[in-house]
């Protein structure tokens, strides 16, 4: 559960969302990294490994949030649920938190990708709470 550190233990927002990010992987395996990503395109955790460019990372996972966004916005729709990019290396999954903000999830090509989905999916009330956007409508 995400709590502020109101008793002095060390518990942080950051701390929990790295928590929770790190028990979304360990549940579902076939996640190789994940992120979250604020409404405004600030990279809030993330599980990549070393030697990746969070700068870099958070500017294509931010376009990519951006253009989904827009798609459903043209479609009707005020922002999508997930999304789902397949490539021969892997699949890049997005869903929609509270806030406009986003969690993101890299697998590989053999990935049961509808499992991490719903995993994703599962774990979204508890990542809002720990960013603070857990009151959806």
């Amino acid at each position: 559960m995400a709590e502020k550190d109101t008793a002095g233990t060390g518990t942080t927002a950051e701390g929990n969302l790295d928590r929770l990010l790190g028990d979304l992987r360990a549940l579902t395996g076939d996640i190789e990294s994940c992120a979250v990503l604020s409404g405004e395109g600030e990279l809030l955790s993330s599980s990549h490994g070393p030697g990746v460019e969070r700068d870099r990372v958070t500017a294509m996972l931010g376009a990519l949030a951006g253009l989904a966004a827009r798609a459903a916005r043209e479609k009707g729709h005020e922002r999508p649920a997930q999304v789902k990019v397949s490539t021969e290396a892997g699949h890049l999954l997005m869903v929609s938190l509270a806030d406009g903000a986003t969690l993101v999830a890299t697998t590989a090509a053999e990935a049961r990708s509808g499992l991490v989905l719903y995993d994703m999916r599962n774990a979204r009330s508890e990542i809002e709470k720990a960013i603070g956007g857990g009151k959806r409508s």
